[in-house]
């Protein structure tokens, strides 16, 4: 009798498992899925980014655009800070776009 509830529990856990190892198959399938499905999302991001055309200031570089800054309001720029400032600035309106996109529009 002992050997037949062995083996019954043997058999029982053997079962178990292997009903284990469907549920993970299928949970990991769901997440290939949800990960091909995503991959494919953004490539189609990066193709519609592809398909802008920069600016012509940006095509030509910095330098072409800083250069036609003449010296006096370079220097005024310069002494004010107001690379800083822009830094700055850009800086919230950077943190203000990534919170939107976390909570969804919410703030």
């Amino acid at each position: 009798m002992s050997d037949f509830i062995t083996w019954l529990r043997d058999t029982w856990q053997a079962i178990i498992d292997w009903c284990y190892d469907i549920i993970l198959f299928v949970v990991n399938a769901f997440m290939w899925v949800a990960l091909q499905i995503f991959s494919l999302f953004l490539e189609g991001i990066r193709h519609v980014f592809s398909l802008i055309d920069p600016p012509e200031f940006i095509s030509a570089g910095i330098s072409a655009f800083t250069s036609s800054i003449p010296a006096d309001v370079s220097y005024l720029l310069g002494a004010t800070g107001f690379d800083n400032a822009l830094a700055i600035i850009g800086l919230g309106y950077t943190f203000r776009l990534t919170r939107k996109l976390f909570t969804l529009g919410q703030w």
